[in-house]
């Protein structure tokens, strides 16, 4: 009943607020590049850099600074009906570089898109509204990173679209049918279940297996309670055959979530629930997990508007996130006692936007982290942060 309970409080709280959203297929393009230009052509980007100080068990290893992330944007509209859009990104300097985006999108009508190349599969809501600058925390949340593995890129092909169903009611989907992720879902060097080892380069290139995954996302828009999205992800992960023979059985991966958005007034809610279920090698279901679930909400309030240090129309805000992420559910078969592999993570931070495209973060993390036998372990930690879109 604990599960329920934490995923009741996490997306039930946002029933007191409310808020009109946009449409989440539509919002890889809300960069504000893309609206600044008058030629077909744009480009644009995103910077984000922190400092980190944390303290494991009374253990620190000191203040550090991090260059977390350099993202390029291009786009182009290269016609009424057809746009072009890409993302290529930067970690920590050049230490990894990817191609996160490349689509080409073409208008039939506002309820049918083609979109084909690398999409970003809307598992979730986070997977493709991920910029840093759009946030007033510094870290991920845990379910949009160890679960979902954001961001997650593959590529694919399908169709996405919108219709108001009233004047208050707006219904979206996204369909597409991708490569899928691989086989370091368990063939990883952690030996334990983790859905972020099975990206790679290669699900780019090829499918591991032939067999395409789908993925999906439906969303229902209310000026008054905001937006409520559901989506799938699933499919074969495993390499289970070699030049047209047999040498595995099929094992699929399958992760539903739940995501809700909304703002009103000085407030902006956001949550996600995850549950994932993934088919592991027989004899290493405790061990390795086939069952993982997570949650986050998050709340966000603007405490302060107007002209603050020169800046008109700034904002300082405050911000809570409460999160969990459980990577194998279930009790060992011997002791009937809790497998752990779980995080609790408590998020305070403070920030302010003296534009709304750029924002300055200082945040407070603690961390509840169990191992696999159960034994808790405890983080701290400080950071300092500045995210902004050019």
């Amino acid at each position: 009943m604990k599960p329920i309970r934490i995923v009741l409080v996490c997306l039930l709280s946002g029933a007191l607020l409310s808020a009109q959203t946009d449409s989440t297929q539509h919002r890889i393009y809300d960069r504000p590049f893309v609206f600044s230009y008058g030629a077909n052509a744009a480009i644009g980007g995103y910077f984000e850099a922190n400092s980190n100080y944390f303290v494991e068990e009374g253990i620190t290893e000191g203040l550090s600074f991090e260059a977390r992330r350099f993202n390029i944007f291009l786009y182009s509209a290269i016609s009424g009906n057809i746009r072009f859009f890409s993302e290529l990104e930067f970690e920590h300097g050049t230490e990894e570089i990817a191609l996160e985006t490349a689509i080409l999108d073409m208008t039939f009508d506002p309820l049918l898109n083609f979109r084909m190349g690398v999409l970003l599969p809307p598992l979730g809501r986070f997977n493709v509204e991920h910029d840093s600058p759009k946030y007033n925390i510094i870290d991920r949340p845990l379910v949009s990173t160890q679960i979902i593995p954001a961001t997650l890129s593959e590529m694919g092909m399908g169709f996405f679209g919108q219709r108001y169903l009233n004047r208050r009611y707006r219904l979206g989907y996204e369909i597409y049918m991708v490569n899928g992720l691989g086989d370091g879902i368990v063939a990883n060097e952690d030996a334990a279940t983790r859905i972020s080892g099975g990206k790679s380069m290669e699900i780019l290139e090829e499918d591991n297996n032939g067999v395409p995954s789908f993925t999906g996302r439906l969303k229902v828009e209310n000026r008054s309670f905001g937006e409520v999205g559901f989506s799938y992800y699933g499919g074969v992960y495993n390499s289970y055959q070699m030049e047209g023979m047999m040498v595995d059985e099929k094992r699929n991966l399958r992760i539903i979530a739940t995501d809700y958005d909304l703002k009103i007034k000085r407030f902006h809610l956001r949550s996600e629930f995850v549950s994932a279920t993934v088919d592991v090698p027989e004899g290493l279901d405790e061990l390795f997990g086939q069952e993982q679930w997570g949650v986050y909400t998050e709340i966000n309030f603007d405490y302060l508007r107007g002209r603050i240090f020169g800046f008109d129309n700034s904002r300082m805000i405050a911000t809570v996130r409460l999160e969990k992420v459980d990577l194998n559910v279930g009790k060992f078969e011997s002791t009937k006692t809790n497998i752990g592999d779980e995080t609790v993570r408590l998020t305070i931070a403070n920030s302010f936007r003296p534009v709304e495209n750029a924002v300055l973060k200082i945040v407070y993390q603690y961390n509840w982290m169990r191992d696999f036998t159960d034994n808790l372990v405890r983080t701290a930690g400080v950071q300092f942060g500045v995210a902004a879109y050019f």
